[in-house]
């Protein structure tokens, strides 16, 4: 560093006066300075005996060198990015995890040739898969009873759901008592949290005049497993390869 002379320490006082007199007259701010020097990132370069009398405040409050704050914000923001890249992966793994579970579900799905057997891989391979306490595929409607097909009765379902019914979409979330009590009346105390994913079949079909308006029900007993921010991509699209192959099996039978 070169040795400070008379004349450099006089156009340092100059220019210190002439900063209080800018900033006096309103014409000097915080924000100018630091628009200034983002321009000029090699300011302190050309004059880096400034930074011996810069006092940048800790949190602490105590007084740290500019260098030491400058680290401790590169290594706050390499901390914060860490954190960031390994929610990215975690998600990663989590969506291709659940992309191989949805793969296995519609294969079985689509080698299934009537109704009994579609029944079976959503109540034992789609509840297993996706860890769930319960899955069953019913039918919203006031027919009688028939041997292999659960029916809801119209109006319970209304009174329960509400608005649900009214979705087009999968819901994700939480269930009161009255809706665990219709939705899964065997498995009551264990469900807390369910998927409900209603099944897009004109109303001038046959399914729905011989059977009612299907659902796909999904419960767990953990409260986390569908909450109300749950991606439904992977069910939804269940839920349509699932609306399908039901009308395919019906027009066969």
């Amino acid at each position: 560093m070169k040795a400070t002379t008379p004349e450099h320490g006089k156009s340092k006082l100059k220019a210190a006066a002439h900063g209080e007199t800018l900033l006096s007259q309103g014409q000097l701010s915080d924000t100018n300075v630091a628009a200034w020097l983002k321009q000029h990132p090699q300011f302190f370069h050309k004059h880096p005996d400034l930074l011996l009398q810069l006092s940048i405040p800790h949190e602490s409050g105590t007084a740290i060198s500019l260098l030491e704050r400058q680290v401790a914000v590169f290594r706050e923001r390499q901390s914060v990015l860490h954190d960031q890249i390994q929610e990215f992966f975690k998600n990663a793994r989590n969506n291709d995890n659940l992309f191989e579970k949805t793969r296995a579900v519609i294969l079985e799905l689509l080698h299934c040739t009537n109704l009994a057997a579609l029944q079976r891989v959503i109540t034992d391979k789609l509840r297993i898969d996706f860890a769930a306490s319960a899955a069953a595929l019913v039918f919203v409607s006031d027919l009688p009873e028939s041997v292999g097909v659960t029916r809801l009765p119209t109006a319970a379902v209304r009174t329960a759901l509400g608005n649900l019914m009214q979705k087009p979409g999968t819901y994700c979330g939480p269930l009161n008592w009255a809706q665990k009590s219709l939705l899964f009346p065997k498995q009551i105390p264990t469900i807390i949290s369910a998927a409900i994913v209603p099944l897009q079949i004109l109303d001038s079909s046959r399914i729905r005049r011989d059977y009612g308006f299907p659902l796909l029900l999904i419960g767990s007993s953990e409260d986390n497993q569908f909450n109300s921010s749950l991606d439904t991509l992977f069910l939804d699209f269940i839920g349509e390869v699932l609306t399908s192959k039901l009308q395919t099996i019906i027009a066969a039978s």
